[in-house]
């Protein structure tokens, strides 16, 4: 603190992407390969902070994996997989095959009437979590990628990639695209009689039967119109609400731990006072920060899960 009074230090400078920090890890050898490395290579494949927070995160994630499932693969979880397996089977249990359903397939009667009676009772005999299990993987990864980036980043000199903006747009884009190549995907396999998978992503887009009344006409374009900003107003949703809850828990412990600051030097004995309880509550709001990590972690996971669930299915 005393030494943030001198103007030499950002209080919050944690919160930015950036690759100095790790002068005190690496030495000015590790400074000066950084600095030439993105004096060469394009702006989009230049090193931060942030960068080797998400690589070390990702690393840890398949080192952990590797680790339970291939040297202690034994019937009687233990150790690190007795940590891990009830998380995946509660992604699995509580939140993908609660909010993705099965598709109702339909196909219409024709020349191949017998071909399409038989896929179609070849389908009904699909288990009741087909489609929700083809995501448990995307969602795990999801799932556990946020919460060890969000804690890795409560640790000290660290830094938080959830807490910049395109870190978390990056993840909702994901979102995005899966959802919206899903549901075109899964229009061409559950609506052959719609037509090509485009224009039956369309139609179940629209709660509403296309009609070529005018007053029909008009309330189907205005409901396509606000389907379609819902479409992309979902992942920036999540977006948003990452970025900013990870964001201004890290700002508000600053806050606090900086209002000593505000103590005139020449009446620096009260800042034994104001310290104390402000260091108090900060310590509070550092453990309230691990719980948000987690919790941050899992709604952005739900939520996911139900975009998904909502596009690919739309009768449900």
């Amino acid at each position: 603190m005393f030494f943030a009074a001198g103007g030499g230090f950002n209080p919050v400078e944690h919160l930015y992407d950036r690759f100095s920090g790790w002068v005190s890890l690496w030495g000015v050898h590790g400074n000066e390969f950084i600095q030439a490395w993105n004096d060469k290579m394009p702006s989009w494949m230049a090193l931060s902070q942030h960068v080797i927070m998400m690589w070390m995160a990702a690393g840890l994630i398949i080192a952990a994996f590797s680790y339970v499932t291939y040297a202690r693969n034994t019937r009687v979880p233990k150790g690190l997989r007795n940590f891990l397996e009830p998380i995946v089977t509660f992604i699995r249990d509580e939140i993908a095959r609660a909010n993705i359903k099965n598709p109702h397939f339909h196909h219409p009667a024709g020349d191949h009437g017998h071909d399409h009676a038989h896929d179609s009772h070849a389908h009904d005999k699909l288990p009741d979590t087909w489609l929700a299990d083809k995501f448990v993987p995307f969602l795990c990864c999801a799932f556990f990628f946020v919460v060890v980036v969000n804690l890795m980043g409560l640790i000290p000199g660290s830094t938080t990639p959830s807490s910049h903006i395109t870190f978390t747009g990056s993840l909702a884009l994901l979102v995005l695209i899966t959802y919206f190549v899903g549901s075109i995907y899964m229009s061409v396999k559950v609506e052959h009689g719609v037509g090509p998978g485009l224009k039956a992503w369309v139609v179940n887009l629209v709660p509403v039967k296309w009609s070529s009344n005018p007053m029909d006409m008009v309330v189907w374009l205005l409901l396509f119109l606000i389907e379609l900003i819902g479409l992309v107003m979902k992942p920036v949703a999540l977006m948003i609400r990452l970025f900013a809850n990870m964001t201004a828990g890290h700002c508000l412990i600053l806050s606090l731990l900086f209002l000593n600051l505000l103590v005139p030097d020449a009446q620096a004995i009260w800042r034994v006072g104001t310290g104390i309880p402000t260091v108090l509550m900060s310590v509070a709001i550092y453990g309230l920060e691990i719980f948000v990590a987690i919790l941050q972690a899992y709604i952005f996971t739900y939520l996911s899960a139900i975009f998904i669930g909502q596009y690919l299915v739309p009768e449900h």
